[in-house]
């Protein structure tokens, strides 16, 4: 979305961190650690590129922005460089979620099937954290690379509720269930105690029951 602007003439590549208020989402998957332990080296390399373009698809799927890669974990936000409304990004930060397990179930399908004696790949899981918040948008870095990136509260909270999902599931702050405006029933409040963060911290925890 950044090079297409700029090629239009509508942005320069050399934004100027700027506060926006942005929709982050962090996906990662259960138990990667012991499946590295299980497989060789580019049969594992292989999985996780499948993993990280399919769930790199949900976020564009959904005119999301991948911001980065954390090893087996993904962080994208809505509403960066794009703008949208913190109903639209919280809508579109959920959706992703949602499509990220519908491409993970296809995913485990089709691993499940290529099951041979050599090479074992267990059914994997993965978890989310969504949160709505203020964050500093923009390129960071030097003269010879630099990184459009957030950093504030809300990618730390983002992270952290992540960190403490069930697994198949999302954490949906407080915050992004109330900017959407319907009468969604979220189930159940939960309260989280996060790390670096003192006060405990409400959030939904979704699981999507019929990925489809």
């Amino acid at each position: 979305a950044i090079v297409n602007k700029a090629a239009r003439g509508e942005l320069s590549l050399d934004l100027t961190p700027e506060p926006r208020r942005i929709t982050v989402l962090f996906c990662d998957l259960v138990g990667f650690t012991n499946l590295s332990s299980l497989l060789e080296v580019l049969p594992l390399a292989e999985i996780l590129n499948e993993y990280l373009e399919a769930m790199s698809k949900a976020v564009f799927d959904h005119h999301g922005t991948v911001d980065k890669f954390i090893g087996d974990g993904l962080m994208a936000m809505f509403g960066a460089p794009e703008d949208l409304s913190c109903p639209e990004q919280a809508k579109k930060a959920i959706s992703t979620a949602k499509t990220m397990y519908f491409y993970l179930d296809k995913l485990n399908q089709r691993w499940q099937a290529k099951v041979s004696s050599s090479c074992s790949v267990p059914i994997l899981q993965m978890r989310c954290g969504i949160h709505q918040g203020k964050a500093v948008v923009g390129m960071f870095g030097g003269g010879q690379r630099k990184d459009y990136t957030a950093i504030g509260k809300v990618v730390n909270i983002a992270s952290r509720l992540q960190s403490v999902a069930v697994p198949n599931t999302v954490l949906i702050s407080e915050t992004t269930a109330n900017a959407i405006n319907s009468r969604i029933n979220w189930g159940q409040i939960k309260s989280f105690q996060l790390k670096g963060i003192n006060d405990e911290f409400k959030a939904y925890s979704i699981r999507f029951k019929n990925p489809h």
